[in-house]
């Protein structure tokens, strides 16, 4: 049972690697990896937002200036995507 502890406490990834301002470790990747297989819709929710900034971001357009905030909101709905998806994996201290 001290083992299951020992190992579930250092099961944790950073909250630099969930919002993206670093790439995860090999051991944080591999921890992730699992809880996407757990979770394939929110896995393909993210893959689909991921897919939409990019054709957002390369849109020939500004749309009014509505661009920069849709590209926002999309940013936003992923990290909270991400956050949800790996909350076992970390301890969110905001």
């Amino acid at each position: 049972m001290l083992a299951a502890t020992v190992s579930h406490a250092q099961a944790r990834i950073s909250i630099d690697v969930i919002i993206g301002n670093r790439a995860p470790a090999p051991n944080e990747a591999q921890l992730m990896r699992g809880e996407e297989a757990k979770h394939p819709n929110i896995t393909r929710a993210m893959h689909d937002i991921e897919k939409s900034m990019e054709a957002l971001h390369n849109a020939p357009d500004d749309f009014g200036g509505h661009k920069g905030q849709a590209e926002a909101d999309l940013k936003a709905a992923y990290v909270s995507l991400r956050k949800a998806l790996y909350f076992r994996l970390y301890q969110d201290t905001h």
